[in-house]
Formats: structure tokens, sequence, C-alpha cells
């Protein structure tokens, strides 16, 4: 199964400002203190959208090892969008993100890139979520904004495989922001992290694929994708 259809960004825009709204009410809920969505941020992630929608329309396999790099792409688009001005502003914590993403043993690509190639049988939402989990839990990949690059990772391979993006809503933003605590405290590497790790992963698969029974359509508009040479 391959992708369809392109994003509905104004959908996707009108959830995350829903989220915006009442991001104090739902802050109560979650189990460690999460900064607010700025307009900032809520900007910088529907460019990221926009970005994945992009990749998946070209054929783009960020997992082809030619390609990896433009994982950073969408680190450096949640973090200061697509802003000239403010990649300039950014480039020397842009220049340290790419020397970690490339270098770092434990928590850069090479490790996500392994696990991945270990992986390629498993069903899509345990990939993905054994993507997110790879990304967010100790080393991180990336030095900042890991949540929303990962999240959107996992929305790339969910519309690679037919299936609508993950999207954070008012129904589902508590059942992604406490895992993903616990995630981020987890270390991947080490003894406990062999029994803990596929555990935590097992249950974020089962979130994901719980919350694609949600309207998650409504986040995909009636344009088909092009026709790609050779499918993906």
């Amino acid at each position: 199964m391959s992708a369809t259809h392109r994003l509905d960004l104004l959908a996707i825009e009108r959830a995350l400002r829903e989220v915006q709204s009442r991001f104090v009410e739902l802050s109560r809920h979650f189990t460690e203190p999460r900064d607010p969505l700025t307009d900032e941020v809520l900007h910088n992630v529907l460019e990221g959208y926009a970005l994945i929608d992009d990749y998946v329309a070209r054929g783009v396999d960020l997992f082809d090892l030619q390609q990896l790099n433009l994982m950073l792409e969408i680190n450096a688009t949640v973090l200061c969008g697509k802003d000239p001005v403010r990649r300039l502003e950014y480039a020397q914590h842009l220049a340290a993100t790419e020397e970690h993403f490339f270098n770092d043993v434990e928590g850069g690509i090479k490790d996500l890139y392994n696990w991945y190639c270990k992986h390629r049988g498993e069903s899509v939402w345990k990939r993905a979520a054994g993507v997110y989990v790879r990304i967010l839990s100790k080393p991180q990949l990336f030095i900042e904004g890991n949540h929303r690059s990962g999240s959107l990772i996992v929305s790339y391979l969910l519309m690679r495989a037919g299936l609508a993006p993950f999207v954070l809503t008012l129904e589902n933003a508590e059942g992604y922001f406490n895992p993903s605590s616990v995630i981020r405290n987890s270390a991947k590497h080490g003894v406990k992290a062999l029994y803990e790790l596929p555990k935590i992963k097992k249950k974020y698969a089962a979130f994901l694929e719980d919350k694609a029974s949600d309207p998650m359509e409504f986040f995909l508009c009636d344009t088909p994708f092009p026709a790609l040479q050779g499918g993906h």
C-alpha cells in the first residue's frame, strides 16, 4: 500500500489551534510540564507537515542511506521554519545538531538506521512507534525539538503506508504527551533498555493504531499524490 492523498494543512492547523487554545486545561493531565504551543511553534510545525507532504509526494525514502540527511531538514523546520533570517540565527545550533546527528555513536542516525533496518518487516504501527522511541529516548537523535521532529517522521511513515498522519488533537494530547515523557526519560542502551523499550514501543504502536480509528482522515484532502515511477 502506498500514499494516496495530500495533507489538508488547514485541517491540521485547526486541530493544532484547538489544542493551543485549551493547552492550560489539557496540561493539568500531563505527568510533566510542557511548553505551550506558541504561534511560532505552531507555524513551524505546519511547515514541517508541508515538508513531509512534499517528501511523500516525491517518493523520498528517509531511510535510504543517500537521503538520511533530509531528517535534519525536518528538525531545522520545526525549530526555525523556512525563514532564512531565523536559519541564520540558528546556524551554529544547526551545525552542532548535524555534527551530533552523524557522529554520536549511541544516539545519532547510525543507531536509528540500524534499528530500522532490523525491523523493516514489522507493521507500520510498530515501525513508526519504534522510530519515535529511538528518536526520543536518551541520548536523543537531535539536540532540540525531538518530540515535534519525531512525530513528523512518524506521520511520514504512516503516510508512506497510505494512512493519515498523526496530528495532535484535544482527544489524543494526554495519550501523546504522557508516554512521550516516559520515553524521553528512558535510555536506549543498557540492560534495562532490552526489556523496557520493546514494551514502550508496543504500547505506543497500540496508541497510534487506536487513534487511527478516530476521524484522522479529515487531515487528508481529495488531491491525490502524483503517480511515481517505480512506486515507493
